[in-house]
C-alpha cells in the first residue's frame, strides 16, 4: 500500500519553513508538510470518507431550541446566532476532551459546584440528543477513527513535535490510528530531526545583548536585569497608518546604511488585520519596496446577501426609509446606478410612491412594484423573492454577487417552505450580510521584505525585525471571553471529572511561546512600533508584554517610559535608523478672506422658462433669500447636501401630515363636517396619510406619538370647524396655486385654503403646526412676508389653474383680501385684517396691518442685488438677530454648512 510521511506543523508559516529546509536537503518524494486541516483532508481522501452535507448549523440550532430549561435557553431566544456559536464552542471543548472510543458518562459530575455542574450536564444532554450528529470536523474524526485499515487507499505516517501543534484527545487518537495503520512504514529520522530543528524554540546564545535576553527570558523569571542596547527599541507612533510609513522609511534607511543587507533579511511582524495589510501595501509601494508574504486578501461587501436582506425589510411594511434607499441604490438593480441614486434620494426626501420614469422598461416597473409590495404569508413572500432575484442584473462584473443573491433567496425560501407564519427577524438573520474575502493568497517571493502574521509561525529567518501594532490585545493576541465556563469552572471540571478540557492559561502560554519564536527568528535587532490610537482614533495602551519586557532591562522605573515618542524631537533621536524628512520652514495655511460674492450675471435668470422668462419665486424661496442669500443660491443650483438619516417626527413632517388631513376635511362644495364625526374622520385620514407620507409611523414604537398627533389634530379641527361656522365662511378652494407679480418679478404660491365671507370678502388661510407665540412676534416686528405676497398674487394675477373661471371671477371681485394663520397647536387664528365678526370669534387675534414692512424691504434689496449678480454673505450674529429681533426661526441657515463656514464678521451697529 502506498505510504506518505506527513509532517504535522502548527500553521502555513511553519509549513513553508519546513518545506524550505527539506527542499534544501535534496529531492524527496512521498513527503507532505501541512497543518491539521491538511492532515484531516488527506486522511478523508485516503479512507474514502464522503464530504458532509454542510447542514450542521441548521440541525444544531434546531436541537438547541428544543431545550427550554438549559442554561442557554433564555439567551437563545434573544440572540440565537451568538448563543449557538458560544454553546457549540463549549460543546466542542467538552467532546474533544472525552475519550472518542468511550461513552459520554462523566464521573464526578455530582461533585462539581452548581454552575459548572449545570453547564456540563446540559452540554452532555445536548450531545446525547444530537447522537451521531456532530460538528463536521468532529464527525469526520469519528468516521476516520472507525474506518477499517483495509479501506485506505494509502497510509499516512505522521511526524510531529509534541505540543506543536497542541492536539485534543480526538486529534491525537487519529494521529495514533494513522501511525498504527502505517506500521509497515518506519519513521524517517532525517525528517523528524528537520521538523524538530525547525519548530523548536531557536537556540539563543548566552549573550548579554538586549535582544538575546528578550528572546531567552521573555515571560520567565529573571534574577538580574540586562542593560538596554540598540538591538531592542520601542517607538511610539500615532496610528497604524504612521506605523506603515515609519516601517517603510526604516527599511529604506537600513538598506542605505548596510549595502550587504537584503530586503529579505528584514522582517515585518503585523497583526491579523486588513488595515495593516492595506497600509503596508500602499506605503511600501510608494517607497519602491517589494513585500513577501503580505496578507493579500481584501474584504468586500456581500452585495447579493445585502440585496436580499434589504428586500425583506422592504416587504415588511412599514419599511424603513433607509432600507428602501439601500435596496434601490444596489448596483444589482435592473437600472443604472444614477437612477438608483435618484430613487434612493426620493425616498429619503419622503417620497414613498416610487413612481417609475416615463421611459422605464418592464423590469424597472416590476421591480418597483415588488419593493412597494408587502406580504402577510410565507407563500407570497417566497413568490416575490423568486421574482426579485430573477430581475437582478449586475452585468458580468457582478455576476458572482447575483449568484450569491440567488443562494440567499434559496435559503429564505427553504425556511418559508417549513413556516406557517412570517418570522421576519429570523428570516433576515438567516441572510445577514457579512464581509467576504476576495480569497487572494500572499506573494511569497525571495527578494521582498519578509512579512509574518501575528497568528502564524515565522516562515523564514531575518536579521532585522520590525513589530507593528504592538498595542493592547496583541503579542500575544487577547483571549476571547468564555460565556459558558470560567477559568474556575474549567479547573473544577479537570480536577473532579478528569476531563482535560482546554484551559485559557494553556492557550495564552501557547501564544506567548509563538511570540517568543517569532522574536527568535531575528538575529540582530527588533524594533517595536506602538500605535497610540486604534483605527477608530481611540486611545490605546501598549501590549501587555511590554511589562514583562521592562522587567528584563535596567532603565526607567515604568514600562511606558521605554517607548520613545516619535512626535518628540529629543526622543526621536533615540530610535535608529529612522528616516526623517529634511528640515523645512512650516508653510502657514492660506488666510481665507470672506467677502460678498459677485457673479456678473442675473442670478434670478438661473431659472427660466423655454422662452427666457423668469420662473416665479415662492414665498418660502423669498424668505430664504431674506435670511441667507447664499442658502437661496445653493438651493437654486441644487447644491444643498443630500442627507440620509433614520425617520423621525420632525416639525415639517408633522406639518405636512396635518395639512393633508385638513385639506381633506374642509373642501370646496362640501358641507362642514359634523362635530360628532370629526374624531373618527381625523383618525381615518391620519391613517391614510401616514401610509402615503410617513409609513414608519405605523410601527408599534411610534404608537404614542401617533395617538398624540391624532388627538391634537382632532382638537384643532374641531376648533377650526366652529370658527368657520361662526364666520359663515364658504370654502372656495383648498391647496390652490396663485400667481402674480411682486417687485417686478413673477411670484407664485400654494395656499392651504381660500375662504369666501359675506360681502365679497376673501380670507387666504395658511395652516401652521406650531404655537402662536413665535408667529405673533414675527408679525408684530414686521418680518412676515407670506401674507403680503399672497395678497400681491391675487391683486396682480389670480389662480394658476385656468380651468376654473368661476373661481377666478370670484377672487377678482373681492372687495377685501385678508390673511389668516391658523396655529394648530394652540388653535389660535392670527390675522392682519380687522373683521367686524371678530368680537364673537373665540381666540381671533388681529395683529395689525403692517406685518411685512421689514421683511419686504430686505427681500427687495436682496432681489435687486441678485439681479445684478451680487450676493451678500451672512454675518456673525445673524442667527441671534433673526431669532430674537425678527422673531422668526432662521431655518435657512441650517440647510448647508457653507452658510456658517463663509460668514463675514459682524458690523458695528448693523442689524
Amino acid at each position: 500500500m502506498p505510504a506518505l510521511h506527513f509532517l504535522l506543523v502548527p500553521d502555513a508559516g511553519a509549513a513553508r519553513r519546513v518545506r524550505r529546509r527539506i527542499a534544501g536537503q535534496g529531492a524527496r518524494s512521498g513527503v507532505v508538510v501541512g497543518a491539521w486541516p491538511e492532515l484531516l483532508e488527506w486522511a478523508r481522501r485516503a479512507y474514502l470518507v464522503p464530504v458532509r452535507d454542510g447542514d450542521w448549523p441548521v440541525r444544531f440550532k434546531t436541537t438547541l431550541a428544543s431545550f427550554d430549561q438549559a442554561f442557554w435557553a433564555e439567551s437563545f431566544k434573544v440572540a440565537p446566532d451568538e448563543t449557538a456559536q458560544a454553546v457549540e464552542g463549549a460543546l466542542r471543548r467538552v467532546l474533544s476532551a472525552t475519550d472518542p472510543s468511550g461513552n459520554l458518562a462523566t464521573e464526578g459530575l455530582d461533585s462539581l459546584p452548581p454552575r459548572p455542574r449545570r453547564h456540563l450536564a446540559d452540554l452532555l444532554a445536548l450531545a446525547a440528543a444530537l447522537g451521531p450528529d456532530l460538528p463536521d470536523d468532529l464527525a469526520l474524526l469519528r468516521e476516520l477513527l472507525a474506518a477499517p485499515t483495509g479501506d485506505a487507499l494509502l497510509t499516512l505516517r505522521v511526524e510531529q513535535v509534541e505540543g506543536l501543534p497542541a492536539l485534543t484527545r480526538w486529534q491525537q487518537a487519529l494521529v495514533d490510528k494513522l501511525n498504527r495503520d502505517a506500521s509497515q512504514t518506519t519513521s524517517d529520522p532525517t525528517l523528524t530531526a528537520t521538523l524538530e530543528a525547525t519548530l523548536a524554540d531557536p537556540s539563543v546564545p548566552s549573550s548579554a545583548h538586549a535582544l538575546a535576553t528578550l528572546q531567552r527570558q521573555l515571560y520567565k523569571p529573571t534574577p538580574t536585569q540586562t542593560p538596554r542596547d540598540p538591538s531592542v527599541q520601542w517607538a511610539g507612533v500615532r496610528d497604524f497608518l504612521q506605523e506603515a510609513e515609519v516601517a517603510a522609511g526604516t527599511v529604506q534607511a537600513l538598506l542605505r546604511e548596510d549595502p550587504g543587507l537584503k530586503p529579505a533579511n528584514i522582517g515585518l511582524l503585523v497583526p491579523d488585520s486588513f488595515e495593516y495589510a492595506t497600509a503596508l501595501e500602499d506605503a511600501f509601494r510608494l517607497a519602491g519596496l517589494a513585500l513577501s508574504g503580505l496578507p493579500a486578501e481584501r474584504w468586500r461587501r456581500d452585495l447579493g446577501a445585502e440585496a436580499v436582506y434589504h428586500f425583506l425589510h422592504c416587504r415588511q411594511k412599514p419599511a424603513p426609509a433607509m432600507a428602501l434607499a439601500v435596496c434601490l441604490s444596489s448596483p444589482l438593480m435592473p437600472w443604472g446606478r444614477e437612477q438608483g441614486a435618484v430613487f434612493a434620494q426620493d425616498v429619503m426626501d419622503g417620497d414613498y410612491e416610487l413612481s417609475a420614469p416615463k421611459n422605464a422598461d418592464a423590469a424597472t416597473r416590476r421591480m418597483l412594484e415588488l419593493i412597494r409590495g408587502e406580504d402577510d404569508d410565507p407563500a407570497s413572500l417566497s413568490a416575490a423573492l423568486a421574482e426579485f432575484v430573477a430581475l437582478l442584473d449586475g452585468g458580468e462584473a457582478l455576476a458572482e454577487a447575483v449568484l450569491r443573491a440567488h443562494k440567499a433567496a434559496q435559503t429564505i425560501q427553504a425556511l418559508l417552505a417549513a413556516a406557517a407564519t412570517l418570522d421576519w427577524q429570523a428570516l433576515r438573520r438567516a441572510v445577514t450580510p457579512k464581509f467576504i474575502t476576495t480569497g487572494e493568497t500572499p506573494d511569497f517571493n525571495l527578494e521582498g521584505v519578509t512579512v509574518w502574521r501575528e497568528s502564524q509561525e515565522p516562515w523564514r529567518a531575518v536579521k532585522r525585525l520590525i513589530v507593528l501594532g504592538f498595542a493592547q490585545g496583541h503579542y500575544p493576541s487577547a483571549l476571547a471571553n468564555d460565556p459558558v465556563f470560567s477559568a474556575e469552572d474549567v479547573e473544577a471540571i479537570r480536577k473532579t471529572t478528569n476531563l482535560p478540557v482546554e484551559r485559557a492559561a494553556d492557550l495564552l502560554e501557547a501564544r506567548r511561546s509563538r511570540f517568543r519564536r517569532q522574536l527568535g527568528a531575528a538575529s540582530e535587532t527588533v524594533t517595536f512600533l506602538v500605535p497610540r490610537r486604534d483605527p477608530a482614533g481611540e486611545a490605546q495602551a501598549p501590549s501587555e508584554s511590554l511589562v514583562f519586557m521592562h522587567r528584563l532591562f535596567d532603565g526607567p522605573p515604568s514600562a511606558d517610559a521605554l517607548i520613545a515618542e516619535l512626535d518628540a524631537a529629543d526622543e526621536r533621536a533615540q530610535v535608529s535608523p529612522l528616516a526623517l524628512a529634511p528640515p523645512a520652514a512650516p508653510t502657514p495655511p492660506r488666510t481665507l478672506e470672506t467677502k460678498d460674492l459677485t457673479f456678473q450675471r442675473d442670478l434670478l435668470a438661473l431659472r427660466t422658462h423655454a422662452d427666457g422668462a423668469l420662473k416665479p419665486e415662492s414665498p418660502s424661496s423669498l424668505e430664504t433669500l431674506m435670511v441667507s442669500p447664499l442658502a437661496w443660491l445653493l438651493r437654486r443650483v441644487e447644491a444643498e447636501p443630500l442627507k440620509w438619516a433614520p425617520e423621525k417626527t420632525t416639525p415639517p413632517l408633522l406639518g405636512s401630515l396635518a395639512h393633508a388631513v385638513f385639506e381633506r376635511l374642509f373642501q370646496r362644495g362640501a358641507p362642514l363636517p359634523a362635530k360628532g364625526d370629526l374624531a373618527g374622520r381625523v383618525e381615518a385620514l391620519v391613517e391614510e396619510e401616514v401610509r402615503r407620507i410617513a409609513p414608519f409611523l405605523r410601527s408599534a414604537q411610534w404608537k404614542v406619538e401617533r395617538r398624540n398627533f391624532v388627538a391634537q389634530t382632532t382638537k384643532a379641527a374641531e376648533a377650526w370647524r366652529d370658527l368657520l361656522e361662526q364666520l359663515g365662511a364658504e370654502v372656495l378652494a383648498e391647496e390652490e396655486w396663485l400667481q402674480g407679480t411682486w417687485g417686478g418679478i413673477p411670484v407664485h404660491g400654494q395656499t392651504d385654503l381660500i375662504l369666501g365671507l359675506p360681502g365679497e370678502r376673501l380670507l387666504i388661510v395658511d395652516y401652521k403646526r406650531s404655537k402662536s407665540r413665535k408667529r405673533v412676534e414675527q408679525m408684530q416686528k414686521g418680518y412676515d412676508s407670506q401674507a403680503s405676497l399672497y395678497r400681491a398674487m391675487l391683486e396682480t394675477g389670480g389662480p394658476k389653474n385656468p380651468k376654473d373661471p368661476a373661481l377666478a371671477r370670484r377672487l377678482a371681485a373681492a372687495k377685501s383680501i385678508g390673511i389668516v394663520y391658523y396655529m394648530l397647536n394652540d388653535q389660535a387664528p392670527l390675522t392682519d385684517t380687522a373683521l367686524p365678526e371678530a368680537p364673537r370669534l373665540a381666540g381671533w387675534r388681529h395683529i395689525g396691518n403692517d406685518i411685512s414692512r421689514e421683511a419686504l424691504t430686505r427681500i427687495a434689496q436682496h432681489v435687486a442685488d441678485a439681479r445684478i449678480g451680487k450676493l451678500k454673505l451672512n454675518r456673525v450674529g445673524d442667527e441671534d438677530f433673526f431669532d430674537k429681533r425678527a422673531g422668526l426661526n432662521p431655518y435657512a441657515l441650517d440647510k448647508s454648512p457653507l452658510t456658517s463656514i463663509f460668514r463675514r464678521p459682524a458690523e458695528e451697529g448693523a442689524p
